[in-house]
């Protein structure tokens, strides 16, 4: 048997990592290939792999920096035990992670996927982040970013150079998403005033405190009975935060933070709009989303590739995220018949298949030079060096 081709994520919850991670190695064990999830915990999207072993290295205590970091041992290991022909690490959160466990592993294949913006979070933050990523650059057979803007940043200059970069987006399952939306769901919101819908963890970067703040201008802009649904979970203190400033203007009762639901879609399709107000985001899975649903959007400009998708303007509205006023005033062109800007088809430009097939051949070419590289080694042949037989393949970007 071949050997496995492995992944590597945080874990399988319902965040975007995880659920590109189930999609890619569902992809790959329909065409015949072994594949292996290593995480430092399971969840949910467990149950939706199709084939796929899983390896869970156990989650410490703590931040997930510090749990990935503790990890580094057992993932070593693990990559050391299992033999993999190609590793593709996921999401930013665990490249650096995976760069340290493969240091005793020079010979194979790794592909870093560059799933949220280096530069986001201010100039130290960017700094930091840029090193690390750095570190990543050299060390990739292949980076795959997930938008153009991604791609150009600094730390992938050498990369671009080497014509070692892929631009790929997420991609969205249209036939499931529809289908989930179908379900029935019981929800006390689905009667009376109109609600907006915000898909995401409880974080600094998803903005919610300015989404609560376009809520009450909103409100007092011609629709004094509107309400936000927040469908994602996060740290009881992030959740005092925006319950406190939901209080402060007086909208304890318009304001719901749902927590993370299985299917958000029944939620999500019946919305008067939903909204993506992050301040930075890689490529966001759930705007993918909320356009298969057909539901009205609104994004910030500066959520990853939010205007590229929209097709600037073209398919759903932009605002300033640092502006509740901006986003209030997008809002309400939402809600307006008169104006609002439908999806249209846009999401079957972003169909999983599509985008699905063009990761699978990058994956599946380093594991096919890898493969050849071990026979020639076997049989005693001379050895190309890894990265020769792979650039320049799969409609590299750069």
């Amino acid at each position: 048997m071949s050997d496995p081709i492995v992944l590597f994520c945080g874990g399988l919850a319902g965040d975007g990592v995880a659920r590109n991670t189930v999609h890619l190695a569902n992809a790959l064990t329909q065409r015949g290939a072994r594949v292996t999830v290593i995480c430092l915990k399971g969840g949910p999207l467990a149950a939706d792999l199709r084939g796929a072993e899983v390896a869970c290295l156990g989650w410490r205590e703590g931040p997930r920096g510090l749990a990935l970091a503790a990890a580094v041992p057992a993932l070593r290991r693990g990559l050391g035990s299992a033999k993999p022909a190609v590793v593709v690490s996921m999401g930013n959160h665990a490249h650096l992670a995976a760069w340290a466990a493969l240091r005793g592993l020079p010979d194979t294949p790794r592909i870093y996927r560059i799933s949220n913006d280096p530069a986001h979070g201010g100039a130290s933050g960017a700094g930091v982040r840029g090193l690390g990523l750095g570190l990543v650059a050299r060390d990739a057979t292949k980076l795959v970013c997930v938008s153009a803007a991604i791609a150009a940043r600094k730390p992938f200059r050498r990369a671009r150079r080497d014509r070692r970069v892929h631009i790929l987006p997420n991609g969205v399952d249209l036939h499931a998403v529809r289908a989930h939306a179908a379900h029935p769901v019981d929800h006390p919101w689905l009667e009376g005033a109109p609600f907006l819908v915000a898909v995401g963890r409880l974080h600094r970067q998803k903005n919610y405190e300015a989404l609560i703040d376009a809520l009450a201008v909103a409100r007092a802009g011609g629709h004094p009975d509107l309400r936000l649904l927040v469908l994602g979970a996060g740290p009881r203190a992030w959740r005092a935060t925006l319950e406190t400033r939901a209080r402060a203007h007086g909208l304890s009762d318009a304001v719901r933070l749902e927590g993370e639901l299985a299917n958000p879609f029944p939620l999500m399709s019946r919305a008067a709009a939903y909204v993506l107000p992050s301040l930075w985001e890689g490529a966001s899975n759930s705007l993918l989303e909320a356009l298969a649903c057909g539901v009205p959007v609104v994004a910030s400009r500066t959520a990853g590739n939010a205007c590229e998708v929209l097709g600037a303007g073209r398919f759903g509205a932009l605002a300033d995220p640092r502006d509740p006023g901006d986003l209030a005033r997008a809002i309400l062109a939402q809600l307006d018949p008169a104006r609002r800007i439908r999806p249209a088809d846009r999401a079957a430009d972003f169909a999983l298949g599509a985008v699905t097939d063009r990761l699978c051949g990058i994956v599946l070419a380093a594991r096919s030079a890898h493969d050849e590289i071990q026979m020639q080694a076997a049989g005693g042949g001379h050895l190309q060096p890894l990265s020769s037989p792979l650039r320049g393949r799969n409609n590299t970007e750069y």
